[in-house]
């Protein structure tokens, strides 16, 4: 394990340990408190293992760890203070939420601990050098931070957290260990214990020679770079401008230099005048010339020790070290003085001091600034003067400069709390707290402590955002471009509005019905001249689709909060979700929308950073904001119209007084301060070119300087934007306004390019200088706000190009700050992107810009750790071409380059997704049917085809049969002929000698290619298996083709819900009752658009609930009703249908009133008896309605018209049923509309129907006597299996045909089983099945079809026929509402049927069988047809014809044979024939009469003549 956790930390370092260089009190310092921490510690753990979820014992381990870390690299052990660091960081992320706790985390924490208490104490203990390896433990906490699962190797430290208990006890991260198991090794050789010893002191004594020659030619080294700051420094002249640290660190470092190389003189004369040194700087003591004079002495002492070990000699070494301190002592200076001056020293004073809270700011300050306000920053503000008082001297001064600004900012925030609403200010101080720390590790460094630029500059910040005028920061807070004179306007034209809602307001309650209405009223500026109409029509569907999936999730995820209001995921989303939303919106101009997302977005961040605190009138109000989101995008979907939002922003811009219950001030004020805004907006615009130019000016001098943060986005926006806004009031106005906003907008251009060219010179260094170091995220945060700036401007400057892709690049830097990216997979595009942007801006070149777009959009942010090859140079990484190279896929792999790829990581792109047009799914679902039917079509041609090779192999056999016959009879002829003189042999016996003629010949050639014929045919059938098997691939391919398409169309029901459920709270605030919409099933998916065309019908359905079925609260509480109203909506899958349940608990309907109205409108009769169920139905008729007033929400009558008539247009159909007092129950069935599926063949008479197998329970055969006597009974129900069905015949549906025809069947008949929408099945008889079928395409059948209820669509067969679909569901509906007619009963229908008989055509011509068939149709009779004699003779199996009309020549079978058979049969031995023929002549006549034929016609036949033979053949047989 040793060597593996070796190569895993081979290229990692950690800082090197000084602290044997430090001073014995601050070691001994630091050794106590780590014995403090170890003994509040112990408990704690005990603690957070029993309860991790105690928030509070967390901060306190993570605090702990904060000051093991501080003082450890105050004292110099900085590989310790890393490790503490490690796991002070991976709590800090626990805390904050980016990584969730879990047992690694917490053993993690107890390792380190163990390890501190039982090893690296001891070792500071002793002021030993620490032998273990701490990289590993780094490592690991790195991983865990990550949520990377740790590398086994590194998993097993984890066990030290229960086994290291001890002191002794082995850790694995031993130093020693490879020379313990070197010596362990050796101990196994045959060398003896003298020999060994011997040579390892031998062996040890070389090594220690070595490394000290070695180390002290290190030493000489670099002991002469020291020498020269020592010069340096005596060189200077004015005594405040010496450089007393970087003198002090040339001391300090000779010091320990000496030491490791073992050179005590000059340790012993360099810690003598560092000490000196370190006393004036921390004592505020002036050197003097004596001090000087000394330095001088000194550095003659170090250069002529070095001067003689160069030469190798060191008798002379005594002699040098004895004058420099003879000099010393000359001076009055002892080690008394230098050493026990200052027993503590400056930074053990400091420690000393009650100022945790102060040093724990830097990540304390943004959670408890405004939870704890204002005793927080009282506390920070005590400690911050404790600071200053104790930092007063010289050696601190920079403390003491820096502590006195912050306590005055400290105080600024406490005099004016509203300066913690921007989160300006939170970054500000932040970056104040960074530099405090950042103070005090120099201090503790031994080096004098002062205010450089940078910190110098970051104070100047600070200072100006506290002094800053409140109105601003009030200003920013609301972040609100909506002008004082936009609300006026609105506030005056609905005087009556206003006043109602400071009414209300004034009250301290929350009136979510009259905010409602304050929203509803931004209706009327949708025909203002301020409202966006010209959409582009290609990004108006992406945004619609993209806005339906945001607002479902926004919807979710505000449920999760308002469950649980501490879960910042669900806020964290919410945010993410607006901020798409806000930039899809600008995108397609739809600026009112977008400026709602930015208020609410700004709102959810505040929540975040606990600056509002939440609370349940808040989170209504914000649902009430979101719905109306909701409510404008359907409105662009419907109207293509986006109007002004005065309302939705002013309750947005007071959310937290309204949610309070006070008053909104900023509608009163607009009612009472009209006049003066006129005046104060005229004043602004005359200078709006000023204003527009200074403020960009300002944000280009921010960031150049790169440490001051660029303002948010929407506010610079939205500033600039009214700055910009003209006041039109005239015509003639409106002439200067427009020749202004030219002018205006040329100078936004060129501002902009000025501001753009220092961005983007910045964002180069910034860029670069993360290539350099991927750990440093502030770096990420400034190019982050650079390509924000860019968008900004580039927005104001209306370049939407460049803006576009600086958004691209803002998300990019943002998820590499959240993700913790390190991958330089992507520096090639970051660098191309900002060539494009110099490009775009300053040349107007927008090549490649949708590649360059998509490339940025595809870039992938988790799980990417690949690395480019190292031998790739930085100039082939950060030098772009001109001809850009564009990541293609999911982005994760680097434009093309040179060199090869040691490897290449492959992604999933399983999650890809791409959108296209509805209707080229449609399209390519209908061209995947066609392609299914004409798959089908070649099967059956195949089939043919292979029933044409089984006729060809009988073929071939009978003309084999045929040539043996014919060889016989030549060889009979050739025997006949022997002895003729013409034979050659005479002397031969032709028994004796084969003898051929040319008929002998011709017979051998025909037999041969007989054979030939069978090897074809043996090759035909094998073409035929290989085609039948492709088309059986084909076939999977094509079912998944055709379901993945299909799978396209389906959307899950949950996607309705967020708006079904925004329906229900807007009527319910309208209306002021309180109503909950519960929903059960939702996992099922429906066809998108049935879906679609759903959410009208069930919009009217739940209005209707709440305006007409729910009661008022008072009526509830009198009615003992939950104060909540209820509507119950359940989702059920009945075989191929979707049924909808809307259950509400209100006040039902009432039955009588309907009636009574129905009566008034002439709808019924006063003597009509009509049941309750028939009498509800009546509230779907068109302007049917009991409202005794009409309301914008209904009294109409066309709700639940609509909701018929839609539900009808799809096929299904809606029932009510109520129960006064106890609520209603409406129901919609609706079909799935599935283009293809699964059905079973079956015939009814000589129709072909397809039944989808979905619908069929099972199947069963019943005998024809069986069937016979039920149809002849009045029994209404059929016993199968000892169950009751409802039996009927299914030509009764089809054909019009009630009665089956059982009398002259000979077989079982089969039986469908079909399960009805009730769960109760039902029994349907039919005459044949054909088989199953897979995969057929469902047609639609159109209007002509559409009301007929059996038919549900159609398919085309292999040959072409169209065959018409059943819908089982519709049939198993009929017959469970209706009784079977007892049709036995009725004389006419058993004459009709009696009379009614089946005639068999046989003939092979399709003409005759076809023009025959439609003649006897025509009068009545039954048709059986068939091709030839032998499928005559099949089919004589399963029916029995009452009569016969035979041809004489047909293939396979004649008619004579045909005649023959029937003769001699058992059942048709009785059966009248008439053949007819065109072999007229008497002898066929003869021989047909001879088998039995009855009558006998000739081709072509009268048809009266035929006709009259049937009846009177049929007359003789009945009779």
């Amino acid at each position: 394990m040793k060597e593996i956790l070796k190569n895993l930390v081979e290229t990692m370092t950690l800082p090197e340990d000084s602290y044997l260089e430090q001073d014995a009190e601050i070691l001994e310092i630091f050794v106590e408190e780590i014995e403090e921490i170890f003994e509040e510690l112990n408990p704690l753990f005990t603690t957070w293992f029993a309860n991790p979820t105690d928030q509070e014992t967390l901060v306190t381990i993570r605090r702990h760890f904060h000051t093991l870390k501080g003082s450890g690299r105050m004292v110099g052990a900085k590989s310790a203070g890393e490790l503490a660091w490690t796991v002070e960081d991976t709590l800090n992320r626990v805390l904050s939420g980016t990584v969730t706790l879990n047992t690694d985390i917490q053993k993690y924490a107890k390792t380190v601990f163990n390890l501190y208490q039982y090893k690296l104490y001891p070792i500071f203990k002793q002021v030993g050098l620490i032998d273990l390896d701490l990289r590993p433990l780094v490592l690991l906490g790195q991983q865990l931070q990550q949520n990377q699962t740790p590398e086994p190797a590194l998993e097993e430290l984890l066990v030290l957290a229960d086994q290291l208990t001890a002191t002794d006890m082995p850790t694995g991260l031993e130093l020693a260990d490879a020379a313990v198991e070197t010596a362990v090794e050796s101990s196994e050789d045959v060398m003896t214990a003298e020999e060994m010893s011997q040579t390892e002191v031998a062996q040890e004594a070389a090594a220690d020679a070595s490394l000290l020659a070695e180390t002290l030619a290190i030493f000489v080294e670099e002991a002469e770079e020291h020498l020269a700051t020592i010069d340096q420094f005596l060189a200077q002249d004015q005594i405040h401008s010496q450089d007393y640290n970087g003198l002090i660190r040339a001391l300090h470092t000779l010091r320990g230099s000496s030491s490791m190389a073992q050179i005590d003189q000059v340790f012993q004369a360099s810690s003598k005048v560092e000490n000196l040194f370190k006393t004036f700087v921390q004592d505020e003591i002036e050197s003097t010339s004596k001090e000087t004079a000394l330095l001088v002495q000194y550095a003659e002492f170090v250069r002529d020790y070095l001067h003689v070990l160069r030469q190798g000699y060191c008798d002379g070494l005594d002699v040098i070290y004895a004058t420099f301190s003879k000099a010393w002592d000359s001076y009055g200076f002892s080690t008394s003085d230098t050493e026990d001056s200052n027993p503590q020293g400056l930074v053990s004073r400091l420690i000393e001091l009650n100022i945790d809270r102060l040093l724990d700011a830097e990540f304390e300050f943004d959670k408890l600034a405004q939870a704890q306000f204002p005793s927080y920053l009282e506390e920070l503000s005590a400690q911050a003067q404790l600071l200053v008082e104790h930092t007063d001297n010289r050696a601190s001064v920079g403390i003491h400069q820096f502590t006195e600004e912050l306590k005055a900012a400290y105080d600024s925030v406490l005099a004016k709390p509203i300066l913690l609403n921007s989160e300006y200010g939170y970054e500000l101080f932040a970056q104040a707290h960074q530099e405090f720390i950042h103070l005090f590790d120099t201090l503790a460094a031994g080096q004098r402590v002062t205010v450089t630029e940078d910190i110098q500059k970051t104070l100047n910040d600070l200072t100006a955002f506290v002094q800053q005028d409140i109105d601003a920061i009030a200003l920013e807070d609301a972040e609100t471009s909506v002008s004082d004179n936009a609300v006026e306007r609105a506030v005056v034209a609905e005087p009556d509005v206003a006043s109602a809602v400071v009414a209300s307001e004034s009250s301290g309650t929350v009136n979510l019905a009259q905010l409602s209405q304050r929203i509803a009223s931004d209706q009327q500026n949708m025909h203002a001249d301020d409202a966006n109409k010209d959409f582009d029509p290609e990004l108006l569907d992406i945004f619609l689709e993209e806005a339906e999936e945001l607002l479902v999730g926004m919807d979710e995820d505000v449920n999760t909060w308002s469950k649980d209001a501490s879960d910042t995921s669900a806020l964290n989303n919410l945010m993410r979700y607006l901020h798409t939303l806000k930039g899809g919106a600008n995108m397609i101009s739809a600026t009112h929308i977008g400026l709602i997302a930015h208020n609410l977005e700004s709102i959810y961040e505040r929540i975040i950073n606990n600056q509002i605190v939440v609370s349940p009138p808040l989170i209504q109000i914000i649902r009430l904001v979101q719905d109306d989101i909701a409510d404008r995008i359907q409105t662009i979907r419907d109207e293509r119209v986006d109007y002004a939002a005065t309302q939705s922003i002013a309750i947005l811009g007071n959310i937290v007084s309204l949610a309070q219950g006070d008053a909104d001030v900023s509608v009163t004020s607009a009612v009472t301060t009209a006049q003066p805004e006129q005046v104060i907006e005229a004043e602004e615009v005359d200078a709006q070119p000023e204003l527009a130019a200074k403020a960009l000016q300002d944000t280009t001098a921010d960031l150049a300087e790169d440490d001051i943060a660029i303002a948010d986005e929407a506010s610079l926006e939205d500033a600039v934007t009214a700055s910009f806004e003209p006041v039109t009031q005239t015509a003639s106005h409106e002439a200067n306004a427009e020749s202004e906003d030219e002018q205006l907008h040329s100078i936004v251009v060129e501002t902009f390019r000025e501001e753009a060219e220092e961005i983007l010179d910045a964002a180069d260094q910034r860029l670069k200088q993360w290539f350099e170091q991927r750990s440093d995220r502030s770096v990420l945060l400034q190019l982050q706000r650079a390509a924000h700036s860019l968008k900004g401007g580039a927005r104001m400057a209306e370049i939407e190009s460049v803006a576009q892709i600086a958004y691209q690049l803002e998300s990019a830097f943002e998820q590499f700050a959240v993700h913790q990216f390190n991958s330089n997979v992507y520096d090639a595009l970051l660098q191309t992107t900002l060539a494009w942007l110099r490009d775009a801006i300053f040349k107007a070149d927008y090549t490649d810009y949708d590649s360059l777009k998509s490339s940025l959009s595809a870039m992938q942010f988790v799980d990417v750790s690949a690395q480019l090859p190292e031998r790739l140079t930085h100039n082939d990484l950060l030098s772009p071409s001109r001809s850009y190279e564009f990541v293609q896929g999911d982005g994760t792999e680097p434009p093309a380059m040179s060199g090869e790829w040691g490897e290449t990581t492959q992604l999933d792109n399983s999650n890809e997704m791409i959108r296209i047009s509805a209707d080229l799914v449609e399209k390519m679902i209908d061209l995947s049917g066609e392609n299914s039917i004409n798959r089908s079509r070649i099967e059956m041609e195949l089939g043919q085809l292979g029933g044409t090779l089984n006729e060809m192999e009988l073929a071939i056999k009978r003309l084999a049969d045929q040539l043996r016959r014919m060889e016989g009879e030549l060889e009979s002829q050739i025997i006949a002929k022997h002895g003729s003189e013409n034979s050659r042999y005479a002397d031969f016996d032709p028994l004796e000698m084969d003898q051929y003629s040319s008929l002998n010949q011709l017979s051998k050639s025909l037999a041969e290619s007989a054979s030939d014929l069978v090897d074809f045919k043996s090759t035909l059938a094998d073409k035929i298996r290989d085609a039948e098997g492709l088309l059986l691939q084909q076939s999977r391919i094509q079912a998944e083709i055709q379901e993945s398409l299909m799978r396209t169309r389906l959307v899950p029901f949950s996607r309705l819900l967020p708006r079904l459920q925004r329906i229900v709270r807007q009527t319910s605030s309208t209306l002021n009752r309180p109503t909950e919409l519960v929903v059960n099933n939702t996992e099922g998916e429906l066809d998108r658009t049935i879906l679609e065309r759903l959410v009208t019908p069930f919009e009217h359905m739940l209005r209707n609930a709440v305006d007409h079925g729910i009661e008022d609260p008072a009526q509830r509480a009198a009615a003992n009703k939950p104060e909540v109203g209820k509507i119950e909506l359940n989702i059920t899958r009945q075989g191929t249908d979707v049924v909808v349940t809307f259950v509400d608990d209100g006040k039902g309907i009432d039955d009588a009133k309907i009636k009574e109205k129905a009566l008034s409108l002439g709808l019924i009769k006063a003597d009509q008896n009509l049941d309750k169920n028939e009498i509800l139905q009546y509230i779907f008729h068109p302007g049917f309605t009991t409202a005794q007033s009409v309301t914008q929400i209904s009294g109409r009558g066309v709700g639940l018209d609509v909701v018929q008539s839609e539900i009808k247009a799809l096929g299904g159909h809606v029932s009510v049923d109520s129960t006064l007092g106890q609520g209603t129950i409406f129901s919609i069935r609706v079909p799935t509309t599935v283009a293809v599926s699964d059905a079973l063949m079956v015939k009814v008479g000589d129709q072909q129907f397809a039944v989808p197998l979905a619908q069929i329970d099972r199947i069963v055969r019943i005998a024809p006597t069986t069937l016979e006597s039920y149809f002849n009974s009045n029994e209404d129900f059929f016993q199968i299996d000892n169950q009751n069905y409802k039996l009927r015949y299914l030509s009764e549906f089809v054909g019009n045909q009630p009665l089956p025809r059982l009398s002259h069947v000979g077989h079982s008949l089969p039986v469908l089983l079909i399960k009805g929408s009730t769960g109760q099945s039902i029994a349907l008889l039919v005459d044949q099945l054909i088989g199953s079928r897979g995969q057929i395409v469902v047609k639609p059948i159109g209007q002509q079809f559409s009301s007929i209820g059996a038919i549900a669509g159609a398919t085309i067969l292999g040959d072409g026929q169209v065959c018409l679909i059943l819908d089982g569901q519709n049939i198993a509906r009929q017959i469970l509402a209706t009784h079977r007619t007892k049709q036995a009963s009725d004389q006419r229908e058993i004459q009709r049927r009696n009379t009614r008989r089946l005639i068999m055509i046989v003939d092979d011509s399709v003409t005759v069988r076809k023009v025959t068939s439609r003649l006897l149709e025509r009068q009545g009779y039954d048709i059986v047809t068939a091709k030839d004699g032998i499928d005559a003779m099949e089919q004589l199996e399963n029916v029995k014809p009452d009569l016969m009309l035979l041809d004489i020549e047909m293939p396979r079978m004649d008619g004579f044979e045909v005649t023959n058979l029937v003769r001699h049969h058992d059942m048709h031995n009785n059966l009248p024939i008439i053949m007819i023929t065109s072999r007229t002549g008497e002898k066929h006549r003869e021989r047909a009469f001879s088998l039995g034929v009855t009558h006998y016609m000739g081709k072509p036949f009268q048809e009266a003549e035929l006709l009259a033979n049937i009846e009177q053949l049929l007359a003789v047989s009945q009779g």
